[in-house]
């Protein structure tokens, strides 16, 4: 599977809901053949690696009113479901969110694993006992793609306090006047 084939399965399973996306996606995504889904999988942990940057941390802190390192994984994962166009512009320039997010609501998240989760479908549906023995899906990750993405905090550009609203309107300046100038604040939760 390409990275175009990627985004596309994303698109084609695309619902406003995330929950329901992540449910089309996986269902989708168990229908094809097992290394296929590795290859879904392995562009899904590239594209979260990208996406893991200071800037679009902020973003997601002043999103979701705090962003904890899980909560920074959960709104990548909600990323990544946006599609191709919101993702890389919002990579590229986290202020471009002010397009697609509506400051009412409160949460930007989606703790979700459809790679995964298609491929122990698959397995199960082949007659494999192994549900959730992830020792075995690592070892085909890594069979199937032995360079594994990596986060590297080098990587993430520069930290910057999320707290200074200041530096969220000199950063973010679109939704700090949605979220900072609307009235919504951070709720204090650490970075």
């Amino acid at each position: 599977m390409t990275r175009e084939e990627f985004w596309d399965h994303i698109k084609a399973s695309k619902r406003k809901d995330p929950e329901a996306h992540v449910e089309r996606l996986t269902a989708r995504l168990a229908k094809l053949p097992p290394d296929e889904i590795l290859d879904f999988d392995h562009w899904w942990n590239m594209a979260s690696a990208e996406a893991y940057r200071w800037n679009l941390w902020g973003a997601a802190y002043l999103l979701n009113g705090g962003c904890s390192d899980d909560g920074f994984e959960y709104f990548r994962d909600w990323l990544i479901l946006q599609g191709k166009d919101v993702y890389q512009a919002a990579v590229e320039n986290p202020d471009s969110l002010a397009d697609v997010v509506d400051a009412e609501q409160d949460e930007y998240e989606c703790e979700c694993y459809p790679g995964s989760r298609a491929w122990f479908q698959s397995r199960k549906a082949e007659g494999h006992d192994d549900d959730d023995d992830y020792a075995v899906l690592n070892a085909a990750r890594l069979a199937r793609h032995p360079e594994r993405p990596v986060q590297r905090d080098e990587d993430m550009g520069e930290n910057w306090d999320f707290d200074d609203d200041a530096e969220v309107r000199r950063r973010l300046p679109r939704l700090a006047r949605m979220y900072l100038e609307g009235g919504r604040a951070s709720d204090g939760d650490d970075h």
